[in-house]
């Protein structure tokens, strides 16, 4: 099963089109977050929120992707101590979220990203 896609008005992906409109880099790096997102949270739905993706579950934010001149990043929306994160890769000081920024291919670490997204899951319901 794959995620639920929110089409625009032309019948095209938000998600894809956000994608294509980045530097070849950064639409890489994208293109494998989403396939993470995609297999850890098949019933996701997404849409574009504040201009990037944006992956919910029953109407809760779970993550979301966004492509930074130096990084992209994922945003991972759980309260951090249900974040296992014993290497300290995630950013930020909400009581919501943390963002991990990827740079470069070998930034992507499948399991704990995995990870971090059932535990986002789980947290949201």
């Amino acid at each position: 099963m794959t995620a639920k896609k929110t089409a625009t008005k032309k019948g095209k992906d938000p998600v894809e089109t956000y994608i294509a409109e980045q530097t070849p880099d950064k639409r890489a790096l994208l293109e494998r977050l989403r396939a993470l997102v995609d297999k850890a949270v098949p019933d996701a739905t997404t849409s574009i929120k504040w201009g990037v993706p944006f992956y919910q579950r029953n109407g809760k934010n779970i993550c979301a992707l966004a492509s930074f001149k130096e990084y992209v990043g994922i945003n991972i929306f759980a309260p951090p101590d249900v974040l296992v994160d014993p290497k300290r890769r995630l950013e930020g000081a909400g009581k919501t979220n943390r963002m991990y920024k990827v740079r470069t291919a070998a930034d992507v670490d499948a399991a704990t990203i995995t990870r971090w997204l059932k535990a986002a899951v789980a947290a949201n319901g």
